[in-house]
């Protein structure tokens, strides 16, 4: 009950050992694996993010629906 006065989240996984995570991660870049992209969203326009959300509820994704915050390749601001 403590957790949840503190409004404490946690999430784990039960997917797997950390040798079978480096495994698959291993398979995924010998075989140049890529996930199916739905849509993608760039920047912090909230209102384009809350569409995403929108295609979530209908269903009518198929595949990852990605929020981009910078370009790949581009230099951090920090």
């Amino acid at each position: 009950m403590g957790a949840v006065l503190k409004n404490i989240e946690l999430k784990g996984s039960t997917m797997g050992s950390r040798k079978e995570f480096a495994d698959m991660m291993e398979f995924v870049q010998t075989h140049k694996l890529k996930p199916v992209v739905s849509r993608v969203v760039q920047g912090f326009d909230l209102a384009a993010i809350d569409t995403l959300f929108d295609d979530m509820k209908k269903g009518s994704q198929f595949g990852k629906l990605v929020v981009e915050i910078s370009k790949e390749g581009a230099s951090s601001k920090l």
